[in-house]
């Protein structure tokens, strides 16, 4: 009974005390100053500047989407006939195919947040209420518009990193409706991609078949390779370092194959990691400003930028990305997919060779990506080497589509609204042989 009797007692003083807290509201010191607020000032604690997508519009890769039943463009993958021979020799001529086109759609993001006449001021001198005139600290109608394009940036650029194909055999994650990123892009049919994925297809273009490797782009693996790859259960295969030879063997998978790469894009960490390689020898590397306002290090000719964003395993240690919601709800970073590019362990699969028609497990895969066998491949940071002009983004010339604002009335209510902002875009290279990835290492 005692216990109980001063628990009410603590209790009691406990509202008493809070009730003269708030008894009167203000003090006389209160009521009579005014609060020390900057106007106009809005301090952005969660969205990141970010360098891809800013590097691909600067090199004029922006090509406007007339219309149509989507984005075709057309490549060459085959050879005339031709051979040595003698004066006056007849030969048999015959016709194969040439040419042939890969196609893509468009893809649609956007981002929404209701908003009410009675507080938000839109600028048409019909609305705000509460939010306007001389007391306004934040406008918050332009804060709303600049969190919607800020929002549909941050997906695009995550979404540029991952993949536009729905789940099929080889991909796992159905991700249909977002843009048709690098890591669809830069793979090869038959190795593993950095988010886990073999992809068969590439605009609709078939890999390693008529078209042969025209599509392909060979994943590099800089990480450990098991001796036990060919184990019937996979084996651990954890990350390494990034060198001066690691990057010029990235840089010779494009350039064999003809392509010019001028951009290089890892994340923070991945960007520290190349950074400390290279000032440890000394060599074909230097720290420059850009014309993009971003620091790069200069490889052979690749200006390689450190984007936040990139695929990352320790990015997510102090970005909030996504796919959780955040403690509010709504406090993460996520691409069109909900989805974020953190970067975890993924499974390569079994590699085999066929020799006099018998096919037998091989421990590491054939095809120049050094990715061993059945084995738990723990992706670490990811390095891409970019032929910038080979890219398209492929944004609608409709002003609606072209982060256009609409504004939806919510049904019987006199001041509440729907504020939504669309973007209808895509992403894509039509030469994916002249661009390379590499992953598996770490700082």
């Amino acid at each position: 009974m005692l216990i109980k009797w001063l628990v009410f007692c603590v209790a009691r003083l406990f509202q008493l005390s809070f009730c003269f807290l708030n008894d009167p509201l203000y003090t006389p010191i209160s009521a009579s100053n005014l609060e020390s607020v900057r106007k106009n000032v809005l301090y952005d604690n969660l969205f990141v500047k970010t360098a891809f997508q800013a590097k691909l519009r600067a090199a004029g890769v922006v090509d406007a989407y007339l219309g149509g039943d989507g984005m075709v463009e057309q490549f060459l993958y085959g050879r005339t006939q031709g051979m040595a021979l003698p004066p006056g020799k007849s030969v048999t001529v015959t016709g194969q195919q040439l040419v042939s086109a890969m196609k893509f759609q468009e893809k649609l993001l956007a981002a929404w947040y209701p908003v009410d006449d009675w507080f938000y001021d839109d600028g048409s001198g019909q609305n705000g209420v509460v939010n306007s005139g001389p007391s306004r600290v934040l406008d918050m109608w332009q804060v709303v518009l600049t969190v919607c394009t800020e929002t549909i940036d941050t997906m695009l650029e995550m979404s540029s990193y991952r993949h536009g194909q729905p789940s099929g055999v080889g991909v796992s994650d159905n991700r249909q409706y977002d843009v048709d990123g690098v890591d669809e892009a830069l793979n090869n049919g038959i190795d593993v991609s950095p988010f886990g994925n073999i992809y068969s297809t590439y605009g609709g273009v078939t890999r390693n078949g008529a078209v042969n490797v025209a599509m392909n782009s060979t994943p590099l693996w800089l990480g450990a390779t098991p001796t036990t790859g060919t184990a019937t259960v996979p084996v651990a295969a954890g990350t390494g370092q990034i060198d001066f030879n690691a990057l010029m063997v990235l840089w010779t998978m494009g350039q064999v194959r003809g392509g010019n790469m001028d951009l290089g894009i890892t994340n923070v960490f991945g960007f520290a990691a190349i950074a400390i390689a290279l000032d440890a020898q000394r060599r074909d590397v230097s720290n420059t400003k850009h014309d993009i306002k971003f620091e790069g290090l200069n490889f052979n000719g690749v200006d390689i930028y450190a984007d936040p964003l990139a695929p990352s395993a320790q990015a997510g240690l102090f970005l909030p990305l996504g796919p959780a919601q955040g403690k509010a709800g709504n406090t993460n970073l996520v691409d069109g997919s909900g989805s974020s590019t953190q970067t975890g362990v993924v499974t390569s699969p079994q590699y085999t060779s066929v020799v006099n028609g018998v096919t037998s497990n091989v421990t590491i895969s054939g095809t120049g990506s050094n990715i061993p066998s059945n084995a738990l491949l723990t992706v670490g940071e990811v390095l891409y080497f970019f032929e910038a002009s080979s890219f398209r983004i492929r944004p609608s010339d409709k002003p609606g589509f072209d982060y256009g604002i609409i504004q939806e009335r919510v049904p019987f209510n006199v001041t509440a609204k729907y504020l939504i902002q669309r973007l209808a875009t895509n992403l894509y290279t039509a030469q994916p042989s002249h661009n390379a990835l590499a992953f598996g290492f770490s700082r």
